[in-house]
């Protein structure tokens, strides 16, 4: 038995995960605070967000539009983001001011929203507060966000990026959707029954528990000096990342894809939910499997990534999830099976499609200024988001509930948005073929041909 012991230590510490989250180094225990961050983060927008989030904004009559509205307006606050470089550098340590503002966001998105339905009974006067709310909350959030991401890119050398994105998108993915799928057993159960809506309130109370443990966590890792180059100026923000031609196009491919797959985002859940009738336990029970394909498929993605590198290894998911979101746009209540192969096949390729969005804005990112870049980058990436759903609200909003045939099949707003995601995902594709060597590092697209060169 000793050892047995002995040997699986042995195998421990030879594991990648080991070197990842190591709790004894300082960049190992920052990366652990991350992952269980990012876990809390996750159980928090899966019970304030999503499903029960759009089901309880139907229980209280608002209508797929009005949730389109509510989905994107948070993003329309990404551009206080200029202020945030600003802001966040007259202060040597970040720690506490960063952890208050993730608890008024918190408070504000989850109990805020929660409570303000008893208080206002009008549909019109309470999706102007609604409104008002979301975007108190998210002004906060976008104010002060990019300075964890700054603390953050301490934690994540290039040696350790792939490795700590799979793994934590792994952990994360099995412990979210575990907890979620049994909250949507009960809600299912409890669905159209008189204690649907205590139990849509009560999952949002649970919610903002796990919030609060979220802040406590970033109490733990250690804050590094933030490396300064330029003086402080507003134009920083926009100036220093345009200069810098690899990180500009690259945040330019990631908001693209950022654009793309939001088309359909803000009315999708709704349509899933009415038209559709998929159920909560459905739904999740398929998410709860993603943290499997994980585990088979990330070896995989991480070869291709290594073999092409982020950018052509885009290219090629790109296409393949393309194909997914043609067949998403023919799922109807008739096709209930192939929203279901849909989804799976998404779940194989979300692996490196997630690993690679995650990456992105760290490839070209320079040593100095990184919360001018990092706010860049953010702005950009809520701009998108923010005209890709305000579009696709607006689509839904004029086609109502019309259908558009073709060859003598009915769409309806949603399935047509699914289309043209997919269709605006192949272009995507293309810029990245055509734009990869420009954006790799050049030190980086040596050894790739080098590697190529060896192989032929």
């Amino acid at each position: 038995m000793k050892r047995f012991f002995s040997q699986l230590k042995k195998r421990v510490k030879a594991s990648p995960l080991h070197y990842v989250y190591n709790v004894k180094d300082d960049l190992g225990r920052g990366r652990s605070c991350m992952l269980l961050s990012s876990i809390m983060a996750g159980l928090v927008g899966q019970l304030s967000g999503g499903l029960f989030y759009t089901s309880f904004l139907l229980m209280y009559g608002l209508d797929k539009s009005r949730i389109g509205i509510l989905t994107f307006i948070p993003y329309i606050t990404c551009l206080l983001n200029l202020f945030s470089p600003i802001l966040l550098e007259r202060f040597k340590k970040r720690k506490w001011i960063l952890v208050i503002s993730k608890m008024a966001f918190y408070t504000v998105n989850i109990i805020g929203i929660t409570l303000l339905p008893m208080l206002v009974r009008d549909p019109n006067a309470l999706l102007i507060w609604f409104v008002i709310l979301i975007i108190i909350a998210n002004s906060i959030n976008q104010l002060f966000a990019s300075g964890f991401s700054a603390w953050n890119a301490n934690f994540l050398p290039d040696n350790v990026r792939v490795d700590y994105f799979n793994s934590s998108s792994c952990i994360n993915s099995a412990i979210t959707y575990a907890v979620t799928l049994a909250v949507s057993a009960i809600g299912d159960a409890l669905k159209g029954t008189a204690h649907e809506g205590t139990m849509l309130i009560a999952i949002r109370f649970i919610a903002f528990a796990l919030a609060l443990i979220d802040c406590v966590i970033w109490l733990v890792p250690k804050e590094y000096p933030y490396a300064k180059k330029a003086r402080t100026k507003f134009s920083n923000i926009f100036t220093l990342p345009v200069r810098n031609k690899r990180f500009l196009g690259t945040i330019l491919i990631a908001a693209s894809y950022t654009f793309a797959l939001n088309l359909p985002n803000a009315t999708l859940n709704a349509y899933i939910l009415e038209d559709v009738g998929i159920s909560y336990t459905l739904c999740n029970g398929i998410n709860a499997t993603y943290f499997l394909f994980f585990l088979f498929f990330s070896n995989m993605w991480k070869s291709l990534i290594s073999r092409h590198y982020w950018f052509r290894a885009f290219a090629i998911v790109l296409l393949l999830h393309a194909a997914t979101y043609y067949a998403y746009a023919f799922v109807t209540a008739d096709t209930v099976w192939l929203y279901v192969t849909v989804r799976f096949t998404q779940h194989v390729l979300g692996v490196a499609t997630g690993t690679i969005m995650a990456s992105l804005p760290y490839i070209n990112l320079p040593d100095e200024d990184r919360t001018n870049y990092l706010s860049f980058h953010t702005i950009v990436a809520n701009l998108a988001a923010f005209f890709s759903m305000m579009l696709g609200t607006v689509f839904t909003g004029l086609m109502g509930n019309s259908v558009l045939r073709i060859f003598g099949y009915p769409f309806s707003s949603t399935q047509i948005l699914l289309f043209v995601c997919a269709v605006l995902q192949c272009v995507v594709a293309l810029i990245c073929v055509i734009s990869a060597r420009a954006l790799t590092p050049p030190e980086i697209y040596g050894g790739l041909q080098h590697a190529r060169k060896k192989r032929l």
